[in-house]
């Protein structure tokens, strides 16, 4: 077992946070009073190759493996989580196409994904976790056509969206998957939610009236859609996992420079047992935290199962997020409820993370459902 990083992973964290540091926490704060997306820093991250890390370089891609992504993504959300999350979302749609697409289908929206030419979302409910009859959308054949109703909600990147993978219910128990362009008739965004954190990630409705959608454009094959959305989730996770411990080793650091420097009782806070202690702990769940998610995504790298790693990943390190964003706003004082201190954003940001990409309480319950079925 060997848990040293590779010289590419390394490189990677080290070039993506010197890009951090220079180019993106300057514009977080004022992206996020004002709910708008970082798109300079999101076409800067195409420059710097991170759309297409995981591509095989057969068909323009870096050929990198998933654990790298994961760290330029953890590194991301130290400056931004909102702009970490919205390359997460690429990559997946992009994953999605690379393994489900056709050749045509490829050809026409990957290099425009990866290029920022486009953005996209996925259109997909919670309600996953109910019968397929409790799908919001309805996809109804129709000759060489399907026609697609319904609506979803709390859809990322919705309101900036060119276009949509959406899944929809096309059988008593099949999800299928389409590709759906903004310019179809009856595809409409709706409501912009206004959230309290991650602001400059875009959230919204995408609905869908009688639209028709060519069988071209289905993803996949009929019934296929299950299959994508546990795949789709599974790396969706270990993602959310990883932002959350950017997020936490942010708060880490923050926490820990404003300590050496306030002077309270004639010594500085990091003198006194109890901030020492709130650093501690802080430092250790972010290893462990870091340790979760690393090993999540090198199962995905494997190609092995990994829902079981990516949800304690997601679940460990999201609660920790919110816990060492609430002791770092605790070390600052008052001034850590102050907009002026980046702690009080990094705390907006973690509670996000625990309800994206489904609940902590929903990971419980599949945690669990899992346990009980390796332990007979």
């Amino acid at each position: 077992m060997d848990f040293q990083l590779t010289k590419l992973q390394l490189m990677t964290r080290s070039s993506i946070r010197e890009f951090v540091r220079k180019e993106v926490l300057p514009l977080a704060q004022e992206l996020d009073e004002k709910a708008e997306f970082p798109w300079k820093n999101y076409e800067q991250a195409v420059d710097l190759g991170v759309m297409d890390m995981t591509l095989p370089e057969d068909i323009g891609g870096s050929g990198t493996d998933f654990l790298s992504f994961i760290i330029a993504i953890e590194e991301f959300a130290h400056g931004s989580a909102a702009l970490a999350n919205s390359i997460a979302l690429t990559e997946m749609q992009v994953h999605l196409l690379h393994d489900y697409a056709t050749k045509d289908q490829q050809q026409k929206f990957i290099p425009r994904l990866i290029g920022a030419e486009i953005l996209g979302a996925v259109a997909l409910d919670e309600t996953l976790a109910q019968a397929v009859s409790a799908f919001p959308m309805k996809a109804v054949s129709d000759g060489d056509d399907y026609i697609v109703s319904g609506k979803v909600r709390y859809i990322p990147n919705a309101p900036l969206a060119d276009m949509a993978i959406a899944f929809a219910q096309t059988g008593d128990d099949k999800i299928s998957a389409f590709i759906v362009e903004k310019a179809t008739a009856g595809f409409s965004v709706g409501n912009t939610e206004h959230m309290m954190g991650q602001r400059s990630l875009p959230l919204g409705e995408l609905t869908m009236k009688d639209v028709k959608v060519s069988v071209a454009n289905r993803l996949g094959n009929e019934g296929d859609g299950t299959v994508m959305i546990n795949a789709c989730l599974s790396r969706m996770r270990i993602a959310t996992a990883a932002v959350a411990v950017g997020i936490t080793q942010a708060a880490l650091e923050e926490a820990s420079k404003y300590s050496k420097q306030r002077i309270q009782f004639g010594q500085t806070l990091s003198n006194f047992e109890a901030t020492q202690n709130k650093i501690a702990d802080i430092a250790a769940g972010a290893e462990a935290a870091r340790l979760l998610v690393y090993q999540a995504a090198f199962l995905m790298d494997q190609h092995k199962k990994a829902d079981k790693q990516s949800s304690i990943a997601k679940v460990f390190a999201s609660d920790l997020a919110v816990e060492a964003c609430k002791e770092a706003v605790q070390i600052h004082g008052g001034y850590g409820y102050i907009k002026d201190y980046p702690v009080e954003r990094f705390y907006r940001d973690a509670l996000f993370t625990r309800v994206y990409n489904q609940t902590n309480e929903a990971q419980r319950f599949t945690i669990a459902q899992l346990v009980f079925h390796e332990i007979k």
